[in-house]
């Protein structure tokens, strides 16, 4: 029951209907006996600012931010933790008690502790806020090369890779990209029902990607289909990154297992 105590947290986003945030989060403050509610906000580019102001405003103890305002969501935090200043990316806003905000992200640690990427040669598809901060997570593990493949946006997204690492090898692909000489390949776009590039047997396969069903996504099927040495879904991606973001507002440690439970259907595998 929501009432005049209960905490509010948001998910800002353009669109936010097939998210599961909201029901993996709510799970997990039920199984803490926590008063707070996630509830989706549905925002458009053009009302973002307005949005970011009317967090502490509306009473809000913090926020997540999904497509497309991942970059803009910079600009709008009074202050930026070291990793959402590297990236340049922001998923999960804290709202202070002061109502400043301060903006983090999540995204490269959902993916990097799912895998192991020091040292591999990386392809990442997408070029948008969400893999601008898997980029930066990967040069801060220390990845042997990064191939970035795009529809739009993939210059720049290269510019900023070499920004951060001049050393590193750094290749933009045309679309549909090649992924034989990788060894992971990282799906950081919308893409789901098209398969952007086959995988092997040899490689690690992740997917930001989630169908709200549960089923997986074309990439995510090709992979199983292949034997591929690690696969990770969208939804264990998604479980990795809420959990952390959780952690940021509440202070307290996420019921993970509850919060995957929440949002996969039971007897699929990750």
């Amino acid at each position: 029951m929501i009432a005049g105590t209960t905490r509010l947290v948001g998910l800002i986003g353009d669109p936010v209907a097939p998210s599961l945030s909201p029901q993996m989060q709510n799970a997990a403050f039920r199984e803490l006996g926590l008063d707070w509610v996630y509830v989706p906000l549905h925002v458009k580019p053009a009302a973002l600012a307005d949005a970011f102001r009317g967090l502490p405003a509306l009473g809000f103890t913090g926020a997540n931010v999904t497509i497309p305002h991942k970059l803009a969501a910079c600009e709008l935090c009074d202050e930026l933790s070291k990793v959402a200043g590297r990236a340049r990316s922001v998923n999960t806003v804290v709202v202070r008690e002061d109502g400043t905000l301060y903006g983090t992200s999540t995204d490269g640690f959902a993916v990097t502790s799912a895998v192991e990427p020091e040292g591999a040669d990386v392809l990442l598809l997408g070029a948008g806020g969400a893999a601008q901060a898997l980029a930066a997570a990967f040069v801060d593990v220390g990845i042997a090369s990064l191939s970035i493949s795009s529809a739009e946006r993939s210059e720049e997204l290269a510019a900023f890779v070499r920004a951060l690492d001049p050393e590193l090898e750094v290749r933009e692909l045309d679309w549909p990209p090649s992924g034989e000489a990788m060894k992971i390949i990282v799906n950081a776009t919308p893409i789901k029902d098209e398969l952007p590039v086959p995988p092997r047997a040899d490689q690690l396969v992740v997917d930001l990607a989630y169908k709200p069903d549960g089923s997986p996504t074309a990439l995510i099927a090709a992979a199983h289909r292949a034997g591929c040495l690690t696969v990770v879904d969208g939804l264990e991606v998604l479980v990795r990154q809420g959990a952390a973001a959780f952690e940021h507002w509440t202070g307290i440690e996420a019921p993970i297992e509850v919060m995957r439970s929440a949002i996969r259907p039971k007897g699929l595998s990750r």
